[in-house]
């Protein structure tokens, strides 16, 4: 039978380009899954037949050639972590992104915005129409932040010096606060963690099943989690630093919590 040859090659862009091929060697007519997985601060932008799945399922009929092509975490792709405080205090993370990142900025280079619809898009003019808030390394609004709206900051990083990935504006995860308090008060602690560590969540209802989720910051389900009759839920941090969401639901309510693993 008839062998076909498929070809992948990644592509980075960035200020850097790195290439790799893997020769992959299948039976005609066979279906196959091929999937473009980014490294750290990357994400996924297209294949080079124009396709924007970053799984997809072929049949082989004939030898082929895929590129798959990523591009920096800029901009609204930065997806910066905010380390939020009893939802009074939102802040960024100001040493991850100096010590770790690279990155030069003054406190003046960051400002916050509450959006309005849609976040703004960070690849034409901006901002456009949602609301400069505040500037500086974290916001308080000097009430509780539920019901007031969506928040996230922008940092300009352009005096950095070269070698970084980014130069210009990077926008931070989205902190969601638009709805009404959930009147189960749950909280994650400590919400700011080094990898693998012990935390818990704690404010749980014992009298009903809650569903626990964890996912990292591309979105990837993490943990999946059934629990009742106790209060408190024990779960381990993640290995990887970064940000991540933690979306509890029990009968028809739902919360999500977030903690943040730093790089010690």
């Amino acid at each position: 039978m008839k062998r076909t040859l498929i070809i992948l090659t990644t592509i980075f862009l960035s200020t850097y380009l790195a290439m790799g091929a893997k020769d992959v060697t299948v039976s005609c007519g066979d279906w196959i899954e091929i999937s473009a997985t980014p490294f750290e601060d990357y994400h996924f932008w297209k294949w080079s037949d124009g396709d924007t799945s970053s799984i997809r399922h072929i049949q082989v009929n004939e030898d082929l050639h895929y590129k798959a092509y990523f591009a920096a975490n800029c901009e609204e792709y930065a997806n910066i972590p905010i380390i939020e405080y009893y939802d009074w205090l939102l802040m960024i993370d100001v040493r991850h992104l100096r010590d770790v990142k690279g990155y030069v900025f003054a406190e003046n280079n960051v400002k916050w915005y509450r959006v309005k619809g849609e976040p703004d898009s960070m690849q034409i003019a901006f901002p456009q129409d949602d609301e400069l808030v505040g500037s500086g390394y974290y916001l308080t609004i000097d009430r509780n932040l539920w019901a007031t709206g969506n928040y996230y900051a922008v940092v300009d990083v352009a005096a950095s010096p070269s070698g970084v990935l980014c130069h210009g504006l990077m926008r931070t995860v989205i902190v969601y606060f638009a709805g009404t308090q959930p009147a189960q008060r749950l909280a994650i602690t400590p919400s700011y963690i080094g990898p693998g560590q012990q935390m818990k969540i704690i404010g749980l209802d014992p009298t009903v099943s809650t569903t626990i989720r964890v996912y990292d910051m591309i979105g990837r389900l993490l943990l999946n989690q059934v629990t009742k009759d106790q209060t408190t839920y024990y779960l381990n941090a993640a290995n990887t630093p970064g940000c991540y969401n933690v979306v509890v639901n029990w009968g028809n309510q739902e919360q999500v919590l977030r903690y943040l693993v730093n790089n010690h």
